[in-house]
């Protein structure tokens, strides 16, 4: 972890002490600290990776995670394909 990043990991600590976890992650949503296009395209990732484990097909899983995420299948493709990008 770089110095920059433990600063802003301290930070973050700080604005969360003393809440539960759910309270902690609704205060970071709110304040804007948490990158929502991340954590979109890690969810949409994960969905696809859990429905192939399931023995789902690749592209089938695609088209389930864009209908569950009520996005495109390409942004679901990309979000597969290009997670570690981000």
């Amino acid at each position: 972890m770089t110095r920059l990043e433990e600063h802003l990991a301290e930070m973050l600590l700080r604005k969360v002490n003393g809440l539960t976890a759910r309270q902690a992650v609704l205060q970071l949503l709110e304040s804007g600290l948490i990158d929502l296009k991340a954590c979109e395209r890690r969810a949409i990732h994960e969905e696809i990776f859990r429905l192939q484990q399931q023995g789902m097909p690749r592209c089938e899983a695609f088209e389930v995670a864009a209908a569950r995420f009520s996005c495109s299948y390409e942004k679901a493709r990309n979000a597969f394909y290009n997670l570690s990008k981000h």
